[in-house]
């Protein structure tokens, strides 16, 4: 039911998202002061969940995923969630790669069980050469970067792994979140380094407590849209294998991405395997092999701000 969609977001994103969340309530709309990765989104959201549900099964569903195949989706989730309610466990799923991607985590699974397998290990991002012997490996899966578990389960490996988060956000949730909430809130994310639920998380429980921590086979097909390359899943190319989302002018351009608006022009000539994306802000041109370093890109220009 819509009552149990929570959405979490920056506060200086919502107002360009309220068209798409009119159907939330404004208690169900997470507001982070800043992004500080996925951790303390998680933890806090735990929290709330808690405080709200009681011992409470979660989903963590990233925004920037197309799922094609729901039916099979949702049996998944199910599953999942059946799993996560057993004891105090963690689940994720896995995807079967279906090529060797730099742009993917990956996770080694373990033991067979009953419809699901321990994992043995993470192994973030990979070089090529990394990628293509994972591709190969029949026991490696794509980390998908949806999680399963308890509101009990996750907070406690929280206090256990990261206790000053925990009892950071522990406090906050305390509050009224209309009573100081937010100066509090900010106050306590200001503290926080940035950090994945991976590597706060999931990866210290897959080396200590191997227990606790499970993987699901995806029987749905998955696409995660984080960056310009995946675009390659979702559209057609033309003859000479681009993609073309703009008002483009081309000379023996090959293999590469061109996006941009309507109004604006753009003359490419002699490029191949290429990623060029306009906008109102600002222009990106890349190398298709290197559209994963566009994170670092927009650090720097942070940076001079």
């Amino acid at each position: 039911p819509l009552e149990n969609i929570f959405l979490v977001t920056t506060k200086n994103q919502i107002f360009s998202l309220r068209p798409y969340i009119s159907n939330l309530k404004k208690e169900n709309i997470i507001s982070e002061p800043f992004g500080r990765d996925t951790a303390p989104a998680i933890c806090l959201s735990a929290l709330i969940l808690e405080k709200r549900f009681g011992d409470a099964t979660m989903v963590i569903l990233p925004v920037d995923h197309i799922i094609k195949n729901t039916r099979a989706f949702f049996k998944n989730l199910v599953f999942a969630g059946k799993v996560a309610e057993a004891g105090p466990n963690l689940l994720t799923i896995g995807v079967k790669p279906r090529y060797p991607s730099i742009g993917y985590g990956y996770m080694e699974t373990g033991k067979k069980l009953n419809g699901y397998y321990g994992i043995k290990r993470f192994i973030e991002k990979p070089k090529k050469a990394k990628a293509e012997a994972l591709y190969k490996n029949k026991k490696y899966l794509w980390n998908s970067g949806i999680f399963i578990w308890k509101t009990s389960s996750i907070l406690s490996m929280m206090k256990k792994y990261m206790p000053n988060m925990y009892y950071g956000m522990e406090d906050i949730s305390r509050f009224d979140r209309k009573t100081g909430y937010s100066i509090m809130l900010e106050k306590e994310y200001s503290c926080f380094n940035p950090i994945s639920i991976d590597y706060a998380i999931m990866e210290p429980v897959s080396k200590n407590e191997r227990d606790k921590i499970f993987c699901i086979k995806s029987d749905f097909d998955w696409v995660d849209i984080g960056s310009w390359s995946s675009i390659e899943e979702i559209y057609d190319k033309d003859s000479d294998g681009n993609i073309i989302l703009s008002n483009s002018n081309m000379i023996d351009v090959k293999n590469s991405i061109i996006v941009g608006d309507r109004d604006h022009k753009i003359g490419v000539i002699g490029l191949k395997g290429v990623i060029i994306v306009q906008t109102k802000s600002g222009t990106l041109v890349c190398n298709k092999n290197r559209a994963q370093e566009v994170k670092d890109l927009v650090r720097t220009f942070r940076a001079f701000e």
